[in-house]
């Protein structure tokens, strides 16, 4: 089981929408895929489950009252999973921080799975907490959302800082596959001038997500990009952009 992080500490960088199209992408090319939800605010549980409803959720992984395979919900095409989420996740971030083990709560939960599945793409908070901590020591590769904007530059230390902190005291085959720009207006000349910055900074993919409607419709119509418009500019470029991750994964 190959396993992604969609990470960046910045809200509305689009790591929520990037992590349900890539995974449900993945799932309609028949990969087995699961989607783990790591942010308290439940955002892509709530695209396909009511986050409240659910028999287990990962706050039962984190307070060590279930396994894996109990909580996870196929939600799509027999190919994708999902481990939900839910606000009372929240609450163990305090608690979760005191324990030795913190770190390693979610890669030892995912263990007892990974041959159940092809791909794990981890939806993190957007935050540095012990979740994102969780998800980084669990991954085998980070996808970092970005908008050519200035306070998208500015978050990026931290991130960087804490990936090879990772990479280098727990887990030595962490890489970051690339920055994916998103919410992109590519003729303002803000974005001509961004984009060469961030290149500096990551490898950024080929394809990019243009500003539109289509992603916010269908996340009030709790559906994958490609569901509610699949001939929307952004369904074609999610589309473009799961071909370029897995030819990534397999040079």
């Amino acid at each position: 089981m190959i396993t992604v992080s969609v990470a960046n500490q910045k809200g509305g960088e689009g790591k929520t929408t990037t992590s349900l199209n890539l995974a449900v992408g993945l799932a309609r090319r028949g990969k087995r895929t699961l989607l783990v939800d790591m942010d308290p605010q439940a955002n892509s549980t709530g695209i396909f489950v009511n986050p409240e409803t659910t028999k287990g959720n990962l706050y039962h992984i984190f307070n060590n009252k279930t396994k894996m395979k109990d909580i996870i919900v196929p939600i799509y095409n027999n190919s994708l999973s999902l481990a939900p989420s839910s606000m009372a996740l929240a609450e163990m971030e305090a608690m979760s921080n005191n324990a030795v083990d913190a770190p390693y709560i979610l890669r030892d939960a995912l263990q007892s799975v990974e041959k159940d599945f092809d791909f794990c793409i981890i939806d993190c908070p957007p935050s540095l907490s012990i979740f994102t901590i969780n998800s980084l020591v669990a991954s085998n590769f980070v996808i970092i959302p970005l908008q050519a904007e200035k306070f998208s530059v500015d978050g990026i230390v931290g991130l960087q800082q804490t990936i090879s902190s990772i990479k280098k005291r727990i887990n030595p085959n962490l890489e970051i596959l690339g920055a994916l720009i998103t919410q992109l207006k590519p003729q303002t000349l803000l974005t001509k001038t961004i984009l060469p910055v961030l290149g500096k900074y990551f490898r950024i993919f080929e394809n990019s997500i243009s500003d539109g409607v289509a992603v916010g419709e269908s996340h009030l119509a709790k559906k994958s990009v490609y569901d509610y418009n699949k001939s929307s500019r952004q369904a074609q470029e999610y589309e473009g952009f799961v071909e370029e991750v897995l030819s990534e994964l397999q040079k």
